[in-house]
């Protein structure tokens, strides 16, 4: 393997994002670090918002980011530009006290922040616009400057309505002009980007409760709870894989044309001929692209080069 001279991130990482000028890496209790294009830090530790960041997602030179704590029963969404610094912002302490959205305590440094009235369950994005999906209130598509650009229902299945939590989003992508939308149930919609028209609606026959769904064009990778994993494309036999546990993320390697997946103290490559799995001692978080190499980010902050060249 090669010598990877990349120092391990300072807290329990969240999500990594690459740009053309470095990575953005957010971490499970809001920290936010800037790094370069070798991966060393170019920024310090910050954290915009005194609370867990429940996604995030890019949009052009924007980082679009959501928060929630269940205790307080808040919720923010903002956006901050990336060729900015970011900056610390309020102590939880204001949180308990300015309760009313008048008072409402923001994060710092945004370009935009919103109050949200309910929980975001879903954030995706694409060059165009981002989405995200409210519970029980809908879907919203919206412009780089936070500009409304449509909204629809939140998605109804009848058939899982006996089901509990089947109806709950789960995932979202958008898929060149087409949004998908997938529930626990394994209830799958997909929808116009331009305008949120909904294109089809289906319920996949499986087994299990899904946890996520990873897509690459038409081919979805089903995710579920107990680690199981099905690889679903329309009019195709699906394909099964058993994982040690739940996955964590997962890519299309288009060398290998396979799943290329962290999963729980593992990685795979899984496809109808390739089914092969390397066992870690920590839990991956995320698969990355660094110049020409395939990293792994582990739960601890450390990188690791894949074992699948």
């Amino acid at each position: 393997m090669t010598e990877l001279n990349v120092e391990p991130l300072p807290f329990h990482p969240a999500q990594i994002w690459q740009w053309d000028e470095g990575y953005i890496a957010v971490g499970i209790d809001g920290e936010f670090l800037k790094l370069d294009l070798k991966l060393q830090k170019s920024g310090e530790v910050t954290k915009p918002f005194p609370c867990s960041v429940q996604s995030s997602t890019l949009l052009g030179n924007k980082l679009i980011v959501t928060w929630v704590d269940h205790e307080l029963m808040l919720a923010r969404m903002a956006s901050f530009s990336i060729e900015k610094e970011f900056v610390d912002g309020p102590d939880r302490g204001g949180l308990r006290t300015r309760t009313s959205i008048e008072a409402a305590v923001h994060p710092t440094g945004t370009s935009w922040s919103h109050v949200l009235d309910a929980e975001p369950l879903i954030l995706c994005s694409n060059d165009e616009q981002f989405v995200f999906i409210l519970w029980q209130k809908g879907i919203y598509a919206m412009g780089a400057d936070a500009g409304e650009h449509w909204r629809k229902p939140e998605p109804k299945w009848e058939d899982l309505e006996n089901l509990p939590h089947g109806e709950v989003v789960i995932s979202a992508s958008i898929q060149d002009s087409l949004l998908h939308v997938w529930s626990r149930g394994g209830a799958h919609n997909t929808y116009r980007c331009d305008n949120g028209e909904m294109v089809n609606s289906e319920i996949i026959e499986c087994d299990g409760i899904l946890n996520s769904v990873y897509s690459h064009g038409e081919n979805h990778l089903l995710c579920f709870e107990n680690g199981d994993v099905i690889w679903h494309r329309a009019d195709t036999p699906q394909v099964y894989f058993k994982l040690k546990g739940p996955a964590q993320h997962a890519v299309w390697s288009v060398k290998h044309e396979a799943w290329h997946i962290a999963g729980w103290r593992e990685e795979i490559l899984f496809s109808e001929s390739k089914k092969e799995r390397q066992i870690f001692d920590e839990i991956p978080v995320q698969i990355l692209k660094y110049n020409d190499l395939t990293l792994i980010l582990m739960n601890d902050g450390s990188f690791i080069e894949s074992f699948f060249k």
